[in-house]
């Protein structure tokens, strides 16, 4: 039987903890001191852990939110914790796609360590059978977010709020010159420096990328020496091709490790099957748009038919669709440059998905459009929760851009509609709405 390590064995003991009756303020400072990420939140009068990331510290800076506030006022991730004694096989009964990471406590409960997945998978795969697989087989992005070294450093930070990708390449004269990561951000706000400036003062240069060609085992193995959480990948010719994160390399890995698995006794299949379903959870990173951090298209067409098949199965009520495409888009881009026009589609996607109902689907249809799907929802009904939506975004004042309007289009499942025709008639309204003077809303 195959003997597994104990959490002990494998979780990192360098952990920052901090009591939630403690400052927001006092939090950064820590975590400025000891160049670390993040911090654990002990609950107090709570067997309970929490965990406050520099993602979070950047969205409450930009928020405008006090530091001198305690902890115990604002919102963070719950993490889990699992007792030092317990096997690496207990770590993986309590990691999923939400709960990445756990805390390792004694028998008192007192915090003894912090385990991540990328701990799992090194002490249950050790080689990892990827020493021949290239880092670009395994490349699920393309998407890069830039600036230019002039771009004021506020800009820059917003672009890392809490979106799937969180760093952001420095280029001047077409070239990359330097990289700001979560980590820049947290000296600048430790530092409390200036954002007003050029980003060029902070970010972090020169910009480091392995190869194309690079194996994953040593990709791997350069993410762990270098601390880095992510890595900027290039082709032969030195230009960057796209990015890829420790947990999508890590994903991988246990697909791999689930595959060479199989047909094993019946713990290492228990394992397996652990390790199976981890790996479909990390699958919602494609459903995701790299952009704006809600579902994509190819979500969205799942969900739709999901909800044909249910109307056709069940014969319940009806279903509506909405399509938003922001008006003069374009114009956007040309006064104020991409840059601010993919934070007008973030803040957007963030707007809308903010008034939704519990029950609606927001994805990203593409370029400046957005759908919605709203099950149990006749027409007039739709109607009335889209006129609401039109009047929130009218009356939003959008970073930089200021006023943006956005033109509706409805349509409602018929008997007899298929995916194409509901999407094509809520379209034509939507186009509609754009013919009769945009920011409205029109049904077909």
């Amino acid at each position: 039987m195959m003997e597994f390590p104990k959490v002990s064995d494998i979780s990192t003991k360098d952990v920052l903890c901090i009591k939630d009756s403690q400052t927001i303020q006092e939090a950064i400072e820590l975590m400025y001191e000891n160049n670390h990420r993040d911090i654990v939140i002990r609950i107090e009068n709570k067997q309970e852990f929490g965990l406050l990331k520099v993602n979070d510290v950047i969205r409450l800076k930009l928020q405008d939110i006090d530091f001198s506030q305690q902890i115990k006022t604002i919102k963070y991730d719950i993490v889990a914790s699992v007792n030092d004694n317990d096997s690496v096989l207990d770590c993986l009964k309590e990691i999923d796609s939400v709960n990445n990471c756990l805390c390792a406590v004694d028998d008192e409960y007192n915090l003894t360590g912090f385990v991540s997945y990328y701990d799992i998978v090194s002490s249950i795969d050790p080689q990892m059978m990827l020493e021949k697989r290239p880092v670009s087989e395994i490349l699920l992005t393309t998407h890069i977010k830039q600036a230019f070294v002039v771009t004021p450093a506020a800009e820059v930070a917003r672009m890392m709020d809490s979106i799937l990708y969180d760093c952001v390449i420095v280029d001047e004269e077409e070239s990359p010159v330097g990289i700001v990561t979560t980590k820049d951000v947290m000296q600048m706000l430790g530092n409390n420096e200036d954002l007003n400036k050029p980003i060029s003062e902070y970010m972090s240069t020169p910009l480091q990328t392995v190869r194309y060609d690079t194996s994953i085992k040593d990709a791997l193995d350069f993410i762990q020496k270098k601390h880095f959480k992510r890595l900027i990948v290039e082709n032969y010719d030195g230009k960057i091709i796209g990015q890829i994160t420790q947990e999508e390399i890590v994903a991988k890995v246990y697909s791999k490790w689930a595959e060479n698995m199989r047909d094993n006794d019946a713990e290492l299949r228990e394992i397996n099957k652990l390790l199976a379903a981890r790996a479909m959870k990390y699958e919602e990173l494609s459903t995701i748009d790299n952009l704006t951090g809600i579902f994509n298209r190819s979500k969205f067409e799942m969900e739709l038919r999901n909800e044909i098949k249910r109307i056709e199965r069940y014969t319940t009520d009806t279903f509506s669709l909405v399509f938003l495409d922001i008006d003069h888009f374009k114009s956007i881009n040309d006064k104020y440059g991409h840059l601010e026009g993919d934070n007008t589609l973030r803040d957007m996607a963030r707007l809308i998905e903010k008034n939704l109902r519990s029950t609606d689907t927001l994805a990203r249809w593409g370029g400046e459009e957005f759908v919605i799907i709203m099950p149990l929802t006749p027409m007039e009904l739709a109607r009335e929760v889209t006129e609401k939506f039109r009047k929130i975004i009218e009356q939003e004042q959008f970073y930089v851009v200021g006023s943006v309007t956005c033109s509706f289009g409805i349509s409602e499942f018929k008997k007899g509609d298929n995916a194409q025709s509901i999407i094509l008639r809520a379209d034509q309204a939507m186009y509609k709405a754009k013919a009769n003077g945009r920011n409205r809303v029109e049904a077909v």
